[in-house]
């Protein structure tokens, strides 16, 4: 029996210039999960992020607290990780005739948006598209392929943290539960930032055992810590 852990990245900054820059309450969240960690003994075998500004920095500032776990001294990156661009994704799939911000987004809008990329219903050129754009089922597929990858050489009895994104993780947790697409973008619209999601493998075969959990955060009883960005 493995056990693995998937890490949604900390606040990013939503409204700036870069929005794959932790905000300072996404630096907060990480530094909490951190400390989190340490007091409960935390000791991963593994730890993996994925190649964006936002879950490298979510990595390497809750592991902080864990430096002197040789073990994972050397924190690796894969971009099998990383979240869809979603200004690539809406500037091909939104309607021509509306602008959207991540933070003014109802669900309905991103519903929407996602299922006009499944079906590649593009309001651009076919040739621009398939330039630019990574396919859904492929993504759907991405995050669990990956995982199974950096973990088919490890010890039966390992821990492993994969420091990604909302997409990545309820794509993986639809192939897992067998989730139809509704859920699967309705699971994507509620990870939180920094939450965890934990599989139990065993011999091949991945069940939940907990989903979404800021148990870290909600400790603190600090509202403005529990976001979704």
């Amino acid at each position: 029996m493995s056990l693995i852990h998937l890490v949604r990245h900390g606040q990013a900054s939503a409204g700036t210039d870069n929005y794959d820059r932790l905000s300072d309450i996404g630096r907060e969240q990480s530094r909490i999960l951190g400390n989190w960690w340490l007091s409960h003994g935390f000791a991963p075998n593994l730890a993996f992020h994925g190649s964006l500004e936002r879950q490298r920095d979510t990595a390497l500032i809750s592991l902080q607290a864990l430096a002197e776990n040789t073990q994972i001294a050397n924190i690796k990156e894969h971009a099998g990780l990383n979240e869809y661009d979603h200004r690539i994704i809406e500037s091909h799939f939104a309607p021509d005739e509306v602008s959207y911000t991540p933070e003014a987004m109802g669900f309905d809008d991103y519903f929407g948006i996602i299922s006009r990329w499944r079906d590649n219903t593009s309001n651009q050129p076919e040739s621009s598209l398939q330039a630019a754009c990574e396919p859904w089922q492929e993504f759907k597929a991405r995050g669990w392929n990956t995982v199974q990858e950096l973990t088919s050489n490890g010890d039966e009895k390992s821990e492993s943290v994969f420091f990604t994104s909302g997409g990545v993780i309820a794509t993986l947790l639809a192939t897992v539960l067998d989730l139809d697409f509704e859920h699967t973008v309705d699971a994507i619209w509620r990870i939180r930032n920094s939450s965890v999601t934990s599989f139990q493998i065993t011999n091949g075969h991945a069940r939940l055992i907990e989903f979404n959990s800021i148990a870290h955060l909600q400790e603190q009883r600090k509202p403005h810590l529990i976001t979704m960005i």
